[in-house]
């Protein structure tokens, strides 16, 4: 029987070869030191010291077994601009699990972030989730959407049998029928506007101007200034499509719409809607964005569009308006994992902000 014996300690910057071994590990897929730095170390809201606000656990032979991390973000919360803390890249070696490891970690970061952080929240993977739900954590159920392009193959990633398919087929057309009768219904559609969409490599410093517009509708969202999407998204090192829409008449930014290949449920060639905004009132630029995405998605032959939105947000009906559908109760039913975010507020906190009023999309949780 090996040495299943470790100590928990502070990261150091001589650990970032072990971290990076120890997640492809667990995550079963590549990192890199280029990522490890473009993360952490290049984080618009700063990283703390030389070290982080990282904790690490070392076996007897002083291998990384696990790890445990936040990275700042600047929310808006009410009429305020705080930095909060996200947790990410939780991780235990497999062969050193239900030792405490991850707990350990945990109640160590937390002692160790409060004094600069009001809360920390995160979006954790299911056997996270359950022990995050039991242990104070405030959890938040995420709304998830789906446009089907192409029934036949995303259905036989699930089913074999030619009947189930045509069923299913059948099932999804006759739910997005209706959702789309019920969204037309009931969204006000704005005046017509002229718009152009044009793909782009970086967001322009007009963004921030943009988002001064935009965020004022969010009580609680983190804060897409023009740095943060450029770090976000365009110097990332995964393939973003990025696009900008503009009024034709006033050239100045009315959306913006950022786009990544995925694969989710096991099925291949998933658009993600990774993010998206539009200026206030702008229904019909947000309609015309979600088209853009799914012309896109039918030209690269992808299988699905995917969106994470709140269930509460306009954008949300204007989906439906679009044949997306909320695969919530679908998760549920096929007894699959759902995604959530936790929430962590300490203490000595006078007032719990309202999480369940958070704005959210995929771009918002951890940047693997």
């Amino acid at each position: 029987m090996y040495d299943r014996s470790f100590r928990i300690r502070r990261f150091e910057m001589s650990d970032v070869s072990g971290v990076i071994k120890l997640l492809e590990l667990v995550f079963q897929r590549p990192f890199s030191t280029e990522w490890w730095n473009w993360k952490y170390r290049s984080n618009p809201a700063g990283f703390l010291g030389d070290k982080g606000d990282i904790w690490v656990a070392e076996s007897a032979n002083g291998a990384v077994i696990g790890h445990w991390a936040v990275i700042p973000e600047k929310i808006k919360l009410g009429s305020k601009t705080i930095i909060v803390a996200q947790g990410v890249d939780a991780a235990t070696h497999p062969d050193y699990r239900r030792l405490g490891i991850n707990k350990t970690l945990a109640v160590r970061v937390l002692l160790d972030v409060r004094s600069r952080y009001r809360f920390i929240f995160g979006f954790p993977r299911e056997v996270l989730y359950k022990y995050r739900s039991k242990h104070g954590w405030k959890c938040l159920s995420l709304s998830e959407y789906l446009s089907f392009l192409n029934y036949d193959n995303t259905l036989r990633s699930f089913f074999d049998n030619d009947f189930l398919v045509w069923f299913g087929k059948s099932m999804l057309k006759t739910c997005q029928s209706v959702r789309t009768f019920f969204s037309n219904s009931f969204v006000k559609s704005n005046k017509v506007n002229d718009i152009e969409i044009q793909k782009i490599d970086k967001f322009p410093d007009e963004m921030d101007n943009f988002w001064k517009s935009v965020r004022q509708r969010y009580e609680m969202c983190i804060e897409r200034t023009a740095s943060f999407l450029n770090w976000r998204f365009s110097r990332h090192l995964g393939d973003y499509r990025l696009f900008l829409a503009r009024s034709i008449n006033y050239k100045h930014i009315i959306g913006y719409l950022a786009l990544k290949e995925t694969t989710i449920l096991n099925i291949p060639k998933v658009l993600d809607i990774v993010d998206l905004q539009t200026s206030p009132g702008e229904n019909n630029c947000a309609l015309n964005l979600i088209d853009f995405a799914k012309t896109f998605a039918r030209n690269e032959r992808f299988n699905l569009v995917h969106c994470r939105i709140p269930a509460w947000h306009n954008y949300a009906k204007l989906l439906s308006r679009r044949r997306f559908i909320s695969i919530d109760h679908l998760l549920g039913l096929m007894r699959l994992p759902h995604p959530h975010a936790t929430f962590y507020f300490f203490e000595d906190q006078k007032v719990t902000p309202n999480f369940k009023k958070w704005f959210y999309m995929l771009g918002d949780t951890d940047y693997a």
